[in-house]
């Protein structure tokens, strides 16, 4: 993989040439075929995703039901993210919806990189930092108009009664 398609992945946006080489040098890429799972909701994980080619489903298990879809990420989106800061089992899956080239960083080498590297890692976790915010934005508005959905049903069974 060339290093110029990184310039397209809105996480490297700020990073200067040099910067963006080092990033090419911590990541391996990764291909999946359609229908892979990539992570596994409850697996213990702990890398970085970039999707340079291809889509993927975000999914979670609903009990006694099939699992359900949260949200589509194509080229340019990352995923993973959490793994690296809360240590804990991914909290989704990740499913390849065709077939996918990932560049993956590892937990071990993005933390070597944040100790060595306090530049970079600062613009980095500024990405990923308005990435998480703005996918928390996008819940709270699912929530909202969830809620009020529910709201208005409730309203409608109590004047039909």
């Amino acid at each position: 993989m060339e290093i110029n398609p990184l310039r397209t992945i809105n996480i490297f946006e700020d990073l200067s040439e040099e910067q963006l080489k080092k990033m090419f040098k911590l990541a391996h890429t990764k291909l999946f075929p359609v229908n892979t799972i990539i992570l596994e909701e409850g697996k213990l994980g702990g890398a970085l995703y970039f999707i340079a080619k291809g889509r993927v489903h975000v999914t979670k298990k609903v009990e006694g039901k099939e699992a359900k879809i949260i949200t589509s990420l194509g080229a340019q989106s990352i995923f993973g993210e959490m793994s690296l800061f809360d240590n804990l089992p991914y909290s989704a899956n990740v499913i390849a919806l065709e077939e996918t080239r990932c560049m993956v960083i590892s937990k071990d080498r993005f933390d070597e990189m944040l100790q060595q590297d306090l530049p970079m890692a600062f613009k980095l976790l500024t990405r990923i930092i308005t990435i998480l915010s703005q996918r928390l934005r996008n819940t709270n508005e699912e929530i909202v108009a969830m809620t009020t959905w529910k709201d208005r049903v409730e309203l409608r069974l109590e004047k039909s009664e």
